[in-house]
């Protein structure tokens, strides 16, 4: 498909990228962001989730190809929102309350997560996780997942 008003983005799991390159994701303002930004998060921030804009960037595709066949642990996103929008809307899904009102990390940028992501979303929630999304891939074992494609669990197609 092509989609001449959108941009090419990758969910990354920066602990993942660590621990297969040996180095920590470097922040570059409108390329490569944390959603861990502000402190006290921030020093975690290297092991947490990051947007990549790929748009102009063949350098950061092929690194993250590479890592993504190894390691599951980048989703690639076609969207027409901003950079900076994209990174609002997915940092409001981070923090989910547990029904004993504690608070957990959804580590929703995990594919591994996002395999089974229709067994622990209701599909409001879902909905809302995709919305600013065209078109949203992952791989797990090899396999390439279609996470809109899940909308089918929900929907009984």
């Amino acid at each position: 498909m092509f989609y001449p008003d959108c941009s090419l983005f990758a969910l990354v799991d920066g602990l993942q990228y660590e621990r297969h390159f040996g180095d920590e994701i470097q922040h570059e303002q409108g390329v490569a962001e944390p959603f861990f930004n502000s402190w006290p998060d921030s020093r975690l921030a290297f092991a947490g989730p990051w947007l990549f804009r790929l748009n102009n960037s063949v350098g950061h595709r092929d690194k993250l190809k590479q890592l993504a066949e190894t390691l599951p642990s980048v989703s690639w996103i076609i969207s027409s929102e901003s950079f900076e929008n994209l990174i609002i809307h997915f940092n409001s899904f981070l923090n989910l309350q547990l029904p004993d009102s504690r608070c957990a990390l959804f580590r929703f940028y995990d594919p591994r997560i996002l395999a089974e992501i229709e067994f622990l979303l209701g599909e409001n929630y879902y909905v809302q996780l995709i919305n600013p999304t065209r078109e949203w891939f992952f791989q797990v074992g090899g396999e390439m997942i279609d996470m809109k494609g899940k909308a089918s669990y929900y929907t009984g197609r």
